[in-house]
């Protein structure tokens, strides 16, 4: 199998593993992380047409109290995702360097050589 391919199926096989693995270890351990989760449910359950629009994908009118709760809802949810990207990057590194572990593209460095 060509690298291209092997890291390919590699890559894709462990996406979600990756993801579901960042985002638990996120609420673990990042305060900043576990408090945005956790204020855009209170958001999305203060404000029910909000719950139509981001998850039913219902477009409904929205008050300017609903709109600015949508407003605090995506800067949270930004907020989180430049979290789990800058994780995601990281785990993505030690992802390749393992896989090119393990197809022998890599040689360890010992002082002894």
């Amino acid at each position: 199998m060509d690298f291209n391919k092997m890291f390919d199926q590699e890559c894709e096989e462990n996406y979600w593993d990756i993801v579901n693995f960042v985002t638990s270890h996120l609420m673990k351990t990042s305060k900043e992380y576990k408090n945005s989760a956790y204020r855009c449910s209170d958001i999305i359950e203060e404000y029910p047409n909000l719950k139509t629009v981001l998850e039913d994908d219902t477009p409904v009118a929205l008050s300017k109290k609903e709109v600015s709760g949508l407003i605090e809802y995506i800067k949270k949810s930004s907020d989180r995702n430049t979290l789990e990207k800058k994780q995601l990057i990281c785990a993505g590194c030690r992802s390749n360097y393992f896989l090119l572990k393990k197809m022998g593209l890599l040689k360890e460095n010992n002082e002894s050589d």
